[in-house]
């Protein structure tokens, strides 16, 4: 990787996001991983114990962010990107000649992505509350057009059944398209 490369992997809570940065840290061993969950998980000591840091860790993640554009230095991240702050990190990079990715992962409904954390939970995964779960479910598709745009490159998979590419992004638009899911297709 000569240009930098900021890997942004978002997606709904319970998608697959954590198993989708393992393939790419698989492929790409030299990115640097900033993982909130495990800086959480690394202040308390215990996933189920992460939510009392889960502002702190994900504070500690946006300053390992700006360390990794201010070094020239190649990352992943993951968000719900349920809120807007990645945009500013996307265009902070961008200006710095990084080479912006998305990869978005998605669930058909805010009750499977509770399934999916409650399955990860008795795998002794960390927990989200289901009124986190359902606040952040339809904030994560409403910004998600927004981040493609910042991007050089946007993927979007649908995991309800298996990881299945249903749309591809190239300097914010739209180059293939499969069949969208009726629950995607009023955010994009």
């Amino acid at each position: 990787m000569s240009r930098p490369q900021m890997f942004l992997i978002a997606g709904v809570n319970g998608s697959g996001k954590s198993s989708f940065t393992r393939n790419i840290i698989r492929k790409h061993p030299s990115l640097k991983l900033i993982d909130p969950d495990a800086i959480a998980k690394g202040m308390t000591g215990s996933f189920a114990t992460i939510d009392s840091e889960a502002l702190g860790a994900g504070k500690a993640a946006l300053m390992m962010v700006q360390q990794c554009i201010n070094g020239n230095q190649s990352f992943i991240v993951e968000s719900t990107i349920s809120g807007r702050v990645y945009l500013r990190y996307l265009d902070i990079a961008k200006k710095a000649g990084f080479k912006t990715i998305l990869v978005y992962v998605t669930l058909e409904s805010a009750e499977m992505s509770a399934q999916r954390v409650a399955s990860r939970v008795s795998r002794g995964g960390h927990n989200i509350p289901m009124n986190d779960i359902k606040r952040r479910y339809p904030k994560s598709f409403q910004n998600l057009k927004a981040h493609l745009r910042l991007c050089d490159l946007g993927y979007i998979y649908d995991n309800s059944k298996h990881y299945s590419l249903i749309a591809s992004y190239r300097n914010g638009l739209l180059y293939r398209q499969s069949e969208l899911p009726g629950f995607i297709k009023p955010y994009l």
